[in-house]
């Protein structure tokens, strides 16, 4: 089985700059904005570039692009993400590394959605206590 975004068992023609930025964009329904910020942050490796410097990305890049996303709709931080690609790149040996850290970042998702939990019911207790009033006053 093959991870989205890893070269192992990929066609070797899925490596072969093809798409322009645009392209990309359409295909993986990430703005070309956001590729570009993807690519000055570190998330994914610059892309390949033409003759005349404009960016062409591969099917592989198109799949790294995806996931990127995926995770940072997830609320990876950028930082994660980085070490994410990072370690995608080196291969299957880092499966462990990268499962590691999507558990932390489950983690703190969990830990998070206590808290809102809690922040949920103490609003529901106020807005139980606005209705007790209005009600009174009739």
């Amino acid at each position: 089985m093959r991870l989205l975004g890893e070269a192992d068992g990929a066609p070797e023609e899925w490596s072969a700059p093809r798409w322009s930025i645009g392209q990309a964009a359409q295909r993986t329904g990430v703005s070309a904005d956001t590729l570009r910020y993807y690519e000055r942050e570190g998330i994914m490796s610059p892309a390949g570039r033409t003759s005349g410097g404009l960016r062409r990305y591969s099917e592989l890049d198109l799949e790294k692009i995806v996931c990127a996303h995926w995770l940072r709709e997830a609320g990876v931080p950028l930082s994660t993400i980085r070490q994410f690609d990072t370690l995608r790149d080196q291969g299957r040996q880092t499966l462990r590394g990268r499962r590691a850290l999507l558990l932390d970042h489950l983690e703190e998702l969990e830990r998070r959605r206590q808290d809102i939990d809690a922040s949920i019911a103490s609003i529901q207790k106020k807005i139980a206590k606005y209705d007790r009033l209005m009600e009174a006053r009739g």
